[in-house]
């Protein structure tokens, strides 16, 4: 059985990190999901308790009180006639916000598939033919400049393209 660590998943986390800033699309959608799993598992592991719950057991009859609540840990001592059993209680981990640019991406992904249907990577190619020639056009327009971004981030899902395979032919 493999044991995951934290010195682990932070080596893991910075390296998709260093990953996502070198390729110039960022991440692919399955790597974003991943470096997200990734970063709510360290926070689970890095979490302090933000209260506890405690109760005293009669050792004897095995009768329970009452769970109580305390900001602060109750040791689990035990007594002649009872122990403590002590549980902490941990926040809900808040969900890691996902890069603007991912969001932007996966959003730009969910409306071409609803608008376009399964046409393939060659409908946003020759479009983007069509956006260059516009862009080059209106240089300062960054609106084309967005048109050809998305249009190209779409010819290649669309193709079954990573952002890892992009990057590894650049280099």
């Amino acid at each position: 059985m493999t044991t995951i660590t934290k010195e682990w998943l932070q080596q893991t986390i910075a390296e998709f990190e260093n990953t996502r800033d070198d390729i110039p699309f960022g991440l692919s959608d399955d790597d974003a999901k991943i470096l997200i799993v990734l970063k709510q598992t360290l926070a689970s592991l890095t979490a302090e308790p933000v209260a506890w719950k405690y109760r005293l057991v009669d050792i004897d009859s095995g009768a329970e009180d009452h769970w109580k609540y305390s900001t602060q840990c109750i040791t689990p001592a035990s007594g002649k006639t009872y122990r403590i059993e002590s549980i902490p209680l941990y926040t809900v981990s808040q969900p890691v916000p996902v890069p603007e640019r991912e969001r932007i991406r996966r959003e730009h992904a969910e409306w071409s598939d609803a608008t376009f249907g399964d046409v393939g990577p060659i409908g946003p190619l020759k479009h983007l033919s069509k956006e260059a020639l516009e862009t080059a056009a209106e240089l300062g327009d960054l609106s084309e400049w967005a048109d050809m971004q998305f249009l190209l981030w779409d010819a290649q899902r669309r193709a079954g393209i990573t952002d890892k395979q992009i990057t590894l032919e650049m280099v």
